[in-house]
């Protein structure tokens, strides 16, 4: 009778455990919390003039820096021929490869980037790099800005055009990404150059027939292809 008169009790009046829910609470808000604002990571710059130097990054998913290895060989193909170029990184994420560019000799860098805290850690880096001189931030979709910028130039300065979106807008907005290539045979000027990121289990078949040089590092295949005169669009 005793046992079943505490289940009764226990029925009618749910016994408050304070500490744990508190503590479940504080959890949840630790995580999300967590989730929001990411530890920052170092990230810096491989070779030239700025190497060494840090690039401010967040840490935070929204964004999927190169790796480092794979941004050092992306390069050492580009060589000595990013002197003078205009780099444009339509998806800028961290900037990395525009400040790269522009550590290595590149006239000018335009960085697109949608996500605004993002920008302003774009921003933060031009500024502590003493760049900012030689390089625009546009806070935009790089569909729309990247296209914008893609047009008739003034002159006949190369282009270095990093076209890195998150690895799901290969499927997502393939034709929307084919159109900024469009956009890059239509008005580069002759000896600019377009790197391609996607991943390594992308048909790289879907992409616009052209003479692309593709090269494979690990998860990542970068595809590598130059600027020619030619008639009609590539889709």
């Amino acid at each position: 009778m005793k046992s079943n008169r505490k289940n009764t009790k226990a029925s009618g009046r749910p016994r408050k455990n304070r500490p744990t829910t508190s503590g479940g609470a504080k959890s949840l808000k630790k995580s999300r919390d967590q989730q929001n604002q990411a530890t920052p990571t170092k990230l810096r710059i491989i070779g030239g003039h700025h190497r060494g130097r840090l690039i401010d990054y967040h840490g935070a998913d929204f964004t999927r820096p190169m790796k480092d290895n794979i941004r050092e060989n992306l390069f050492n193909i580009l060589g000595p021929s990013i002197r003078g170029r205009l780099a444009f990184d339509l998806f800028s994420g961290t900037g990395a490869l525009a400040f790269e560019a522009l550590s290595r000799g590149a006239q000018s860098a335009v960085m697109v980037e949608q996500n605004i805290q993002a920008v302003q850690f774009l921003k933060r880096t031009s500024e502590t790099l003493d760049l900012v001189d030689r390089s625009t931030v546009i806070h935009g979709d790089a569909f729309l800005a990247g296209a914008a910028q893609l047009s008739a130039p003034d002159d006949d300065t190369p282009w270095v055009v990093f076209l890195c979106p998150p690895y799901a807008l290969w499927d997502s907005m393939l034709s929307e990404l084919k159109g900024l290539m469009a956009r890059f045979w239509e008005h580069a000027p002759i000896g600019s150059v377009l790197v391609a990121e996607t991943e390594k289990s992308f048909d790289a078949d879907l992409l616009p027939k052209a003479n692309w040089d593709f090269r494979v590092y690990g998860n990542t295949r970068l595809g590598f292809i130059e600027s020619e005169p030619v008639c009609g669009l590539r889709m």
